[in-house]
């Protein structure tokens, strides 16, 4: 009697487990003034990259709410971490086009021109080492803390 009431029990556990992940709950919208790079009301990571000037909190919000209704989307961690990283990729690489736009308007031989695309390729690679760590950061930490619900 004893096992029938276990399983009855984890059974019980798993239900109210799975019903949590896809209570069908309204994700807050997006507000440009509050940053979602961080754990919420803890502490929060820089939102830009500090050389390219890329914004990755966009990136961060499209991450939380993967991860908030994925019981819905059928979306695995793998699939919201990965498109997390690609979408401050392109944050980075939107910042690094910019970057060099500016450095395309210095004529000819112009000695700051090539500074300019120095320092352009130097920012958008600090860029995406530092998406690819968000990335790396936030994927162990789902896993390790099982802030991924589904």
């Amino acid at each position: 009697m004893k096992r029938e009431y276990r399983i009855a029990a984890a059974l019980l556990a798993l239900t109210a487990l799975l019903s949590g992940c896809l209570e069908d709950t309204e994700f807050p919208a997006y507000d440009a003034s509050k940053n979602y790079c961080g754990p919420e009301g803890k502490f929060s990571v820089p939102r830009t990259s500090p050389l390219s000037g890329a914004d990755f909190n966009v990136a961060c919000y499209n991450h939380d709410k993967c991860y908030d209704q994925c019981g819905k989307t059928k979306a695995t961690q793998d699939e919201c971490d990965e498109a997390f990283k690609q979408t401050m990729y392109d944050a980075c690489d939107q910042a690094f086009d910019e970057k060099m736009t500016e450095c395309d308007k210095k004529a000819g031989y112009n000695p700051l021109k090539y500074t300019c695309i120095a320092s352009a390729r130097l920012a958008a690679s600090t860029c995406w080492t530092q998406a690819k760590t968000y990335q790396v950061t936030v994927s162990a930490g789902g896993k390790a803390i099982g802030s991924f619900p589904c």
